[in-house]
């Protein structure tokens, strides 16, 4: 599935709050974030497609991957305080 501009916005917006979601300090990977984006409406995503939003959200600081000890080529990630205050600001906005 090819995303464009709006969409691709969306995306974002969903796995930063299935992250804010996540409670727990070990975070979540990309079949379990593509699983859960479901829930705003996104089907048949690939993990590759997460990988390349995740990367994105990386950059901005929205986001952090989380180091594992054991089998770290599993990379999860978990929401920042910065992702955080963007989904504030999102809702107030």
């Amino acid at each position: 599935m090819q995303m464009r501009g709006q969409e691709r916005e969306l995306f974002r917006l969903a796995l930063l709050r299935v992250l804010e979601a996540n409670q727990t300090r070990f975070g979540l990977g990309a079949a379990a974030l593509a699983h859960l984006a479901t829930m705003y409406g996104f089907a048949r995503l690939t993990e590759e497609q997460v990988w390349r939003e995740i990367q994105y959200l990386e950059d901005k600081g929205q986001v952090v991957g989380v180091d594992k000890a054991i089998s770290p080529e599993n990379r999860v990630w978990r929401i920042t305080a910065g992702g955080r205050d963007y989904l504030a600001g999102v809702a107030n906005g």
